[in-house]
């Protein structure tokens, strides 16, 4: 980022303070900041909406952020007045000493520099973002899940014809 883009942000950043124990976000709620930590950390995880057998963690500390829900939004260029949901459950386990950039500042300097609307840089905040990893990971263990399946009932039906097709050979004998 040039000087002048930091410094479009720093000024509409505010001190954050959170103490321990306190959720910052949960799934589904609306997501309207994003905190970049300086100090303590935060533990952010989901269950994909409570899905069964699924649950992803990472923990934040000084130099990590949370809300990239945020950043897509304010990257996208049709205009939504509508908040982005939270994917994930964010919670203190220690004080938190942070910086908070609220959605209508972040829109503001998105609108500002057209630069952070490429799709290089959309790409890359994917490719980094926890969220988008925990995406690629399930749809790999998906696909892989309904090969092995596939696998097995292709086995199972291939025993199931050789087993069918020897006792009527005998029986012709």
């Amino acid at each position: 980022m040039d000087e002048r883009m930091l410094d479009a942000i720093c000024e509409r950043l505010k001190p954050s303070l959170c103490t321990q124990g306190t959720y910052l976000v949960r799934e589904g709620d609306l997501v309207n900041e994003m905190l970049f930590i300086i100090r303590g950390n935060l533990d952010s995880y989901t269950t994909d909406g409570g899905r069964t057998g699924f649950f992803n963690s990472s923990r934040l500390g000084p130099g990590d952020f949370c809300g990239k829900e945020l950043l897509t939004w304010a990257l996208d260029p049709r205009p939504s007045v509508i908040l982005p949901s939270s994917t994930r459950i964010v919670k203190a386990i220690s004080e938190v000493e942070a910086f908070a950039l609220n959605a209508e500042h972040l829109k503001f300097v998105a609108s500002q520099f057209r630069r952070l609307h490429s799709k290089q840089l959309r790409h890359k905040f994917r490719f980094y973002s926890h969220q988008w990893r925990t995406w690629a990971a399930c749809f790999i263990q998906a696909a892989w899940r309904r090969h092995k399946r596939q696998k097995e009932a292709d086995e199972f039906r291939a025993r199931e014809s050789c087993s069918i097709a020897k006792p009527q050979a005998k029986g012709e004998a």
